[in-house]
């Protein structure tokens, strides 16, 4: 059973690029950003409102029971980007993506990508981020809180990759991962 493959890091470190680039390497793979789950969430409420994080874990947990079950897809490699923390929010929230690949009969690898402050404040601010209705963050004064506040979870198992992007290129961190991956599966 092709695995699935969750990409976690701060906002702006490159997630989304990077799983891109990933999935032009491997057979049959598909993107899942974290945003499609954000934006329609904050389309109906604000993120500090009660309901936001209840509306996202509806919509995460029937997305990945919809793919965890479904039969069409059963040959897609899944890559998840996500932004979750250490707190027992965030760690529940990864957990769901674990809990999905269990229930599909997939391997489960995690990838936490990390860059240096300054470069991550640099990508924060890139050209397309925060365009059009995405709701991807580009204050650099929250990002720098985030970063102060929050530890990114981490599963601590034997598939996880933690990856330095700061001099690495999307498509270098790409084959990185997909030698990590084709190393897990072995």
């Amino acid at each position: 059973m092709p695995p699935f493959i969750y990409i976690n890091g701060y906002p702006g470190v490159g997630k989304l690029t990077v799983a891109k680039e990933l999935s032009k390497l491997l057979p049959k793979a598909k993107t899942f950003s974290n945003h499609l789950l954000i934006d329609p969430a904050a389309a109906v409420f604000d993120r500090t409102a009660e309901e936001y994080q209840r509306l996202r874990q509806v919509l995460r947990r029937e997305v990945l029971t919809s793919i965890a079950t479904a039969k069409s897809t059963r040959d897609v490699t899944w890559i998840f980007t996500d932004q979750q923390s250490s707190s027992n929010l965030g760690s529940s929230s990864a957990r769901d993506y674990q809990n999905a690949a269990r229930v599909r009969g997939s391997p489960f690898i995690s990838i936490v990508l990390h860059c240096e402050l300054e470069e991550n404040l640099t990508r924060a601010t890139g050209r397309d981020r925060g365009k059009g209705s995405n709701t991807k963050l580009t204050n650099l004064d929250i990002l720098r809180s985030i970063r102060e506040r929050e530890d990114i979870f981490r599963f601590q198992d034997e598939y996880e990759l933690e990856l330095d992007v700061t001099q690495l290129t999307p498509s270098e961190a790409a084959a990185a991962i997909r030698d990590h991956v084709g190393t897990a599966l072995r």
